[in-house]
C-alpha cells in the first residue's frame, strides 16, 4: 500500500515538473541586482566607517608628545625649572629606578621573542587595517 502511494506520488511529481516551464532570468539580472546592491550600499548610512580619534586629532597629540618628551630630555635639570622649585617632594620615597631593574635579567632567547613579536605586530596591524578598511568600503 506504501509504496503504490510512493509511486503514484512520484509519477505525479515528474509529471508536474515536466509540465511545468524553466523560468530563465533575463541576461543582464546579475548586473542589476549588483547596481542594486551597489545604490543601496551608497545609501546605507551605517556602513561608513569614521574613527573615534580622527587624522588630525592624532597628529595634535603626538606633536604634544613630542614636545614635552624633547622638553624632558634635551631642557634643563628640574632643580631650575621655575615650576618645579616650589613643588615639595620629599613626601615620596627616594628609591634608585636603576637598581630595581638591575636585578632582572632575561635570556637571549627572551629578547629576541620580544624583538620578533613587536616587529611582527608593527607589520601586520597596518596590514589588518587596510584589509578590514578594504572589507568595509563598497567600491
Amino acid at each position: 500500500m506504501k509504496d503504490n502511494i510512493e509511486n503514484l506520488l512520484d509519477e505525479l511529481s515528474e509529471k508536474i515538473i515536466t509540465a511545468s516551464n524553466l523560468e530563465a532570468p533575463s541576461l543582464d539580472f546579475t548586473a542589476n541586482i549588483m547596481s542594486n546592491i551597489n545604490v543601496a550600499a551608497k545609501q546605507s548610512e551605517s556602513t561608513i566607517y569614521t574613527p573615534l580619534i580622527s587624522k588630525k586629532t592624532w597628529f595634535i597629540i603626538a606633536v604634544i608628545f613630542i614636545v614635552v618628551c624633547a622638553y624632558l630630555l634635551l631642557g634643563s635639570t628640574s632643580e631650575s625649572i621655575g615650576w618645579f622649585t616650589n613643588v615639595d617632594f620629599s613626601f615620596a620615597p627616594s628609591f634608585n629606578m636603576a637598581s630595581i631593574f638591575s636585578e632582572i635579567s632575561f635570556s637571549k632567547t627572551v629578547l629576541y621573542a620580544t624583538v620578533v613579536l613587536a616587529l611582527m605586530l608593527f607589520i601586520q596591524i597596518p596590514l589588518l587595517k587596510k584589509h578590514f578598511d578594504n572589507r568595509i568600503s563598497f567600491e
